[in-house]
């Protein structure tokens, strides 16, 4: 799957910059005979499209994903409640469709019809099961994936019959019940932390001009410092025996976890700083996946790039996609101190650990 990044930023829901706790995501398809996303983009990248805006299309051409909102903004995709809650992914159409009336239409070319439509079918569920990784969604659970159908007859969307009225017209044996179940299947084949591929805007899909922005290249990826190195090592501390942790999580080395298990050993020191390497290129990892991501929205200097490091190594990459969702740099710097809590308890040596982190990042 390629991730294109073609950011709506004239576009008034992009310009409000209004945020939403991501609940549930809303799959949609155009209603029209078009299957590029490109007339799309142009079209809604406009200070006068008042009430339009998705967080993504996928193109019937290629199958890219062209993201067109940061995943957590508010976007205009449903007319209901359902556009604070709910992520909006439009699946565009084959052009062989004629819409004759409502929902209903005639195709006349049912075998290139089919391919497109597979095609979105296939790319939705990917990027469905990447997205529910990333926010914590279990999409067979009740109002997490759904239609825009759905979607209305839960109260939080619009009259429209969509994408259900064009996969069964199409007979393609696709429903909202097979879509949720392929995605829970994809989410048991994703690798573990890595990323979903992601591409940057090539000449020919550049449809907005210079406020297109690539995903890769322009946030180039930060490593940790050698001063970041020494904040994790100096709270972590070295031991080279398991033990159990505040947490009650069997560690060794400096704070390593991974497979450890009560009476492993590490032969030196040497060793531990070994595995401590390894591990914070893991948690590095997470902090720019989320920069590439949108979900951290403001620059980061190698500084904070190092104490966000220190603080995931130490508090998970859960708590801080809570900690940098829909904040600004001196929010989330008011925020470090808060996570001092280990087994239930405020302990002493987190509270110290989160105001080294909280003045690091701020420097």
């Amino acid at each position: 799957m390629e991730i294109v990044k073609s950011i709506l930023t004239n576009n008034p829901c992009y310009k409000a910059g209004k945020k939403i706790a991501v609940r549930g995501l809303m799959i949609h398809s155009v209603g029209c005979p078009q299957p590029s996303a490109e007339g799309f983009v142009k079209k809604w990248n406009n200070a006068d499209y008042k009430r339009a805006c998705v967080h993504a299309f996928i193109d019937g051409n290629t199958g890219k994903v062209i993201q067109t909102l940061p995943w957590d903004y508010r976007g205009w995709h449903c007319g209901g409640s359902g556009n604070n809650t709910h992520i909006g992914v439009e699946m565009c159409e084959p052009a062989c469709l004629k819409y004759t009336g409502g929902a209903t239409f005639t195709c006349s070319d049912k075998e290139t019809a089919m391919s497109i439509v597979n095609r979105t079918y296939h790319t939705a569920v990917e990027l469905f099961a990447f997205l529910c990784r990333e926010f914590g969604l279990n999409p067979l659970a009740d109002g997490i994936i759904v239609s825009h159908k759905e979607g209305h007859d839960k109260g939080i969307a619009s009259g429209h019959g969509d994408p259900d009225h064009l996969w069964k017209q199409l007979d393609t044996g696709y429903t909202m019940d097979t879509f949720r179940m392929a995605i829970k299947e994809a989410m048991e084949k994703l690798p573990g932390d890595t990323p979903v591929k992601e591409a940057p805007v090539s000449a020919a899909e550049n449809h907005t001009g210079a406020e297109n922005q690539q995903i890769q290249g322009d946030k180039p990826e930060k490593s940790v410092s050698p001063k970041g190195v020494e904040l994790v090592a100096k709270y972590e501390g070295c031991k080279l025996e398991a033990y159990k942790c505040p947490a009650g999580v069997w560690t060794i080395g400096y704070g390593h976890t991974a497979n450890v298990k009560e009476g492993d050993t590490l032969s030196s020191a040497e060793e531990a700083r070994k595995l401590l390497a390894e591990d914070l290129k893991k948690y590095a990892g997470y902090v720019n996946d989320f920069v590439r991501q949108g979900i951290i929205s403001f620059p980061l200097n190698q500084n904070q790039f190092d104490a966000l490091t220190s603080f995931t190594y130490n508090c998970g990459k859960g708590n801080l996609q809570k900690l940098v969702s829909g904040r600004d740099a001196a929010t989330v710097a008011a925020k470090i101190p808060a996570y001092n809590k280990g087994g239930g308890k405020v302990l002493e040596g987190l509270v110290k650990r989160r105001e080294e982190e909280r003045a690091l990042f701020l420097s």
